[in-house]
Order: C-alpha cells, then structure tokens, then sequence
C-alpha cells in the first residue's frame, strides 16, 4: 500500500458516514422517503470490506447503524427489524473483509516461497509474455525482474536457425498443455548459454508454461 492510499483509507468509514448522511439529508429536504438509509449503510459495508480490514468494518457498524435506525424509525414500523438486518449485513462485510486479507497473505506467502526457491524458474502464458521469474532465475540470467517481466519468453531464446521451430512449439504447448519435456537454449544478458526445459499446466481455465533450468554441461 502506497503512503498516499494509507491516509485515504484510514478516512473512509468517515467519508461513506458522512455521504450517507448527506445524501439522506438532501432526500429529506426534497420531502422523499428516508427508508433508503439501510441500504446505503449496507452498501458502505462492503466497499468498506474491500479496501480496508475486518476491524474497521465491525467498528464501523454502530455509527452506521445508530444512523440508520434514526432516520428511519418515524417513518416505518419495522425499524428495529431492519438495523438489525443491516448490523446482520455488517458482519458478513466483515466476515469477507477477513477472507480477502486471508487470501492476500496467503498469496504473498506462496509469492515468497516461490521467489526463494533455489531451482531458477520462469512462468509464462501461451502468448509468451513472462508472467514472473523467482530470484534464482533472475541471478542466472543477470537481467533485472522487472527487464524479464517486460520481456517475451521468445527474447531469450537463442538466435538460432531453429528460433522458429522453436517458438511454434511453444505456441502448440500453450495451446495443448502437454507433460513432454521440451528442451531450449536460453541467452542471459552476460551471453551465457542456459539449457531450460518447458512443460504446460492447466489451472482451471488458465495454461501456465513452466520454465526451468538445467545444469549446463
């Protein structure tokens, strides 16, 4: 998270608090009916539970709610009913707010665990766009992450009579992952020659074209 976003995010709970309010007070002036009020609650919920974490959203369910339950209990019957609806709808934001946070770190953790993997590997999609190299790759080839991430998995092929040959049997493993074990010789920006082998994996609808490397002879 960027230190600019930091600051906006603490101030959200305040800044739907206060467009809800405002919103409700420009609907009462025009004489319409208030009893949108848990609605537009229900809705901060979420956008809250997507940008900011569990804690934030259940803290943000009293105001939320008192609000509601204020401007709607002149006006309907069932008012007590739909706070607690809308305290119901608060915790589920909640509850979804802890499943994204939960994602996010196990992403970050597999991410980690990937990067200090000792085996250099490079990830790529049936385009041949490099989707994300681990350190190791990265220390072998002496290219920067980000350089291999701009980078087609193509341009590091060697320049070579079969690169052709070699690219369209790229291209045919995208399209039909298959478990054969293709072999490729690899340019690093020092000129180093690198063997490397390529295998396809289907990941739901998703093909991931793994490279590894070999040791050299």
């Amino acid at each position: 998270m960027s230190i600019a976003q930091k600051p906006l995010r603490s101030s959200l709970p305040f800044l739907l608090f206060l467009c809800v309010w405002l919103v409700c007070l420009q609907l009462d002036r025009w004489e319409h009916d208030l009893s949108i009020a848990p609605f537009l609650a229900l809705v901060s919920f979420f956008i809250l539970s997507i940008f900011c974490s569990p804690w934030v959203v259940l803290v943000s369910i009293p105001p939320f709610a008192a609000l509601s339950y204020h401007l709607i209990s002149p006006l309907s019957p069932f008012s007590t009913i739909r706070t607690i609806t809308l305290i119901s709808g608060g915790l589920v934001a909640s509850y979804a707010s802890l499943l994204r946070v939960q994602a996010e770190k196990l992403a970050q953790s597999r991410g980690a665990i990937f990067s200090l993997l000792p085996i250099p590997i490079i990830i790529s999609d049936p385009t041949s766009k490099i989707m994300d190299a681990n350190d190791s790759a990265v220390r072998l080839l002496k290219y920067s992450k980000k350089e291999l991430l701009d980078f087609s998995w193509f341009n590091l092929l060697l320049d070579s009579p079969k690169k052709r040959t070699e690219m369209e049997a790229y291209i045919r493993v995208g399209q039909n992952p298959m478990p054969s074990d293709l072999q490729f010789i690899f340019v690093g920006k020092d000129n180093v020659q690198h063997r490397v082998s390529l295998v396809g994996e289907r990941v739901g609808q998703r093909v991931n074209l793994i490279t590894t490397f070999k040791p050299n002879l």
